[in-house]
């Protein structure tokens, strides 16, 4: 990604998190409104079969979820290794767009989950998943502390680059 300043840094990674935001919002509210309006019905029926699903879809987005927490925690950890800030921050953004990722696929699986099955319980975890999307939001205090900045390169992150004009 290219930038001239942290500002411009800050302002890009924003853009293309909320852009990623609105894919699973955008598809969620279309299932949720074809299924209201009655133009979709839930292809699966059977109570013990939902009940399954309702059990099955969690689990699997708690363990992806885990895993690419494990694996960007691992590659946070080498980059916070490097010498130069601007490497820092330019190999971040390839870091935190794993784990955004990660959190928009899993909500569009519970979307697909609502498409399938109609049931109540799939926009509580699409709901779930999106605060979690927000505590994961790579603002400059989240960067300073996965990068382990500290001294004048936490300055400089935190107040996106003013404090050394």
């Amino acid at each position: 990604m290219n930038f001239n300043s942290l500002a411009e840094y800050f302002y890009k990674i924003y853009n293309i998190c909320l852009l990623m935001l609105f894919i699973p919002i955008g598809i969620f509210l279309f299932v949720y409104y074809l299924l209201l309006t009655g133009k979709i019905n839930p292809t699966i029926q059977s109570e013990s079969v939902i009940q399954g699903i309702l059990i099955t879809f969690p689990i699997l987005v708690i363990l992806d979820l885990t895993i690419v927490h494990l694996v960007v925690r691992k590659r946070l950890l080498l980059l916070a290794k490097e010498v130069s800030l601007g490497i820092k921050v330019e190999k971040y953004f390839s870091v935190i767009s794993l784990r955004i990722t990660a959190i928009v696929a899993s909500a569009i699986f519970m979307a697909a989950g609502l498409f399938i099955t109609a049931h109540e319980l799939f926009p509580v975890y699409f709901l779930g998943l999106i605060i979690w999307l927000f505590f994961q939001w790579p603002n400059p205090r989240k960067v300073c502390r996965d990068l382990r900045l500290k001294g004048d390169e936490e300055k400089m992150v935190l107040t996106k680059g003013e404090a050394f004009k």
